[in-house]
């Protein structure tokens, strides 16, 4: 009820005046995304900051948790303010009123016309403002998570949080990657966080019970993307490892695959520059937050080992034709600086990405990797990436990926 209350007086109050100042003042912001129209109760908070560089440059500060995200796509003009997420596609269009900003926030950009309302209040730094009680529990550690139970979606992950007081970060980690950096409050018995990166929208929350159990969860990622969930304190849990949901069918044959590139050229994987390479085929959506991380991962170390035999290409799974998908993949190679080779293999969906993928059997995820060796034979595929924001599970990941393709160098075609 305080945070219906609240988030109301200042929607009132944004939208009902009729004195604008085309002022927008730095410092922070406490920035909210009705993400689901009928469900207020869950209107998702993050913070921002803006700023203007020493040598005058306009920029936002979105942070999660240990990420910020920098806005350098930012402009005002008179009395509106028009900002565009780095990598993604998505963009806040608003109007500066009595000092906060209320407008749309586009997920997939404007011209896809799906928006959410938006509103920044300026002076918060507390992410969740309407919950001011002391923490009734500490909820560090590793949690079982139980979302949808009882149901044909029913599903098991994993939640790894770090409270100190109020504030809680941390991530949740399924078997197609993880929901990346997480941050919010414990205030009394109730959980909450919420991340907002340009391709997710998220906010979870629950209630915490007398036991320590988390109950009555809630997950919103957008208005069809919902759950229910509970989860129970469990330091020994663990999910199937990434190369182990996936194989590649008995008698499959070698891989191969023949796609445009961003030119409008067609590249095959029989094209002598890929010849006795060590080659790693990754299968993504440039609108896909898990393959941002895995992006920017590979291409350091194809940056590294390409001098000693190693090639890289992204089959990316976008809009329904290469002409609609081209804006987003430039946009995508442009802004993680990548190196290697993209090219578009169809549109976005399970259905697509089995086609090309046909020779794998089991669940596949984005993004999924199959790593060949020289002499065309695929030694290892995995599904679903875990980043930065799961802190050790990432380095061990990063450690053992390097070593096992320092291997895949040293045999010989």
């Amino acid at each position: 009820m305080r945070k219906t209350i609240f988030l109301l007086s200042l929607i009132t109050i944004l939208a009902g005046g009729c004195i604008r100042h085309n002022v927008m003042k730095q410092g922070p912001y406490l920035g909210v995304l009705r993400v689901d129209s009928t469900e207020h109760d869950m209107d998702l908070p993050f913070n921002m900051i803006y700023a203007i560089t020493p040598d005058g440059q306009k920029v936002i500060e979105v942070s999660n948790a240990g990420e910020t995200i920098m806005i350098h796509e930012f402009a005002i003009s008179g009395d509106s303010v028009f900002m565009k997420f780095p990598v993604f596609m998505s963009e806040i269009i608003a109007v500066i009123r009595h000092d906060s900003l209320i407008g749309r926030y586009y997920p997939k950009g404007k011209e896809a016309q799906k928006w959410y309302t938006f509103y920044a209040v300026p002076g918060i730094t507390d992410r969740f403002p309407w919950a001011g009680q002391k923490a009734g529990a500490n909820l560090s550690g590793r949690w079982k998570i139980t979302e949808n139970a009882g149901t044909p979606d029913s599903s098991v992950m994993i939640g790894e949080f770090i409270q100190e007081n109020e504030h809680i970060a941390g991530t949740i980690l399924n078997t197609g990657g993880d929901y990346r950096y997480l941050e919010g409050k414990v205030s009394g018995k109730k959980f909450m966080v919420s991340s907002v990166d340009g391709a997710h929208t998220l906010i979870l929350t629950a209630d915490i019970s007398a036991q320590g159990k988390l109950e009555n969860g809630r997950f919103i990622g957008s208005p069809t993307w919902k759950s229910s969930w509970t989860a129970e304190k469990n330091e020994t849990i663990s999910l199937p490892k990434m190369d182990e949901l996936v194989k590649v069918k008995p008698n499959a044959r070698p891989f191969a695959f023949s796609f445009q590139d961003i030119n409008g050229d067609t590249v095959s994987l029989t094209d002598p520059r890929f010849k006795e390479k060590v080659v790693i085929i990754m299968a993504i959506g440039t609108w896909c937050p898990n393959c941002l991380d895995e992006t920017v991962f590979f291409n350091n170390l194809y940056t590294t080992y390409k001098d000693k035999g190693l090639e890289l290409v992204a089959l990316c799974f976008e809009e329904k034709t290469f002409d609609a998908s081209k804006t987003m993949m430039e946009r995508f190679i442009s802004q993680t600086g990548a190196e290697y080779t993209f090219l578009y293999a169809g549109p976005r969906g399970h259905e697509s990405l089995h086609s090309v993928l046909f020779d794998l059997d089991g669940r596949l995820a984005y993004p999924t990797s199959l790593y060949i060796d020289r002499k065309g034979v695929i030694r290892k595929v995995e599904t679903g990436f875990s980043g930065p924001g799961t802190g050790q599970h990432y380095t061990k990941f990063c450690d053992e990926t390097t070593k096992f393709i320092e291997k895949l160098l040293e045999e010989k075609p």
